[in-house]
């Protein structure tokens, strides 16, 4: 959501020209499957991770920070990092609030019926409606920019976001 806005910041909409749609990925302008899948495949790998700048956090404790940068990194010893290690076994995947999905870093702190549901009170809290992202960073930005890029109401809702952590 951060990100569309940077790139929607620039933006000026002209009532006096047409709408249209535009394929830029092929000279023609025409879209085709062909031009998706060239664009899709000829595209870097994208790192939707936290950069390490916006982690830090003068108000946030260091064992706090440390902990989110194991959960941004999936280094966490949740349920299916333990099985990828083989430290546990196909059966005791499971999430532990029951709910018979399989426990990773996403799972338990967003999704989970259980123990996700407090990020419906915080976003009820703060006055907003949205739908928690899959990827842990992705959350991060979504949350932090959830009132618009002001500094000061950005930094108070990355110290609420690492406390519901």
């Amino acid at each position: 959501m951060g990100e569309l806005i940077l790139l929607l910041a620039h933006v000026t909409l002209q009532v006096t020209k047409e709408d249209k749609w535009l394929w830029t990925s092929e000279n023609s302008s025409t879209f085709t499957v062909r031009s998706l899948y060239h664009f899709l495949t000829i595209q870097s790998q994208v790192d939707l991770s936290v950069d390490a700048a916006s982690i830090w956090h003068k108000d946030v404790p260091l064992k706090v920070v440390l902990f989110a940068w194991q959960l941004f990194r999936d280094r966490l010893p949740t349920k299916d990092n333990l099985l990828r290690r083989g430290v546990i076994n196909h059966d005791s995947r499971t999430c532990v609030a029951w709910c018979d999905l399989v426990e990773s870093s996403s799972h338990l702190f967003f999704h989970c019926n259980i123990l996700g549901s407090v990020w419906h009170s915080i976003y009820s809290w703060i006055g907003v409606s949205v739908t928690n992202p899959f990827y842990v960073p992705d959350h991060f930005h979504q949350f932090s920019y959830n009132g618009g890029i002001g500094n000061k109401r950005r930094s108070l809702l990355q110290v609420i976001w690492y406390a519901t952590v």
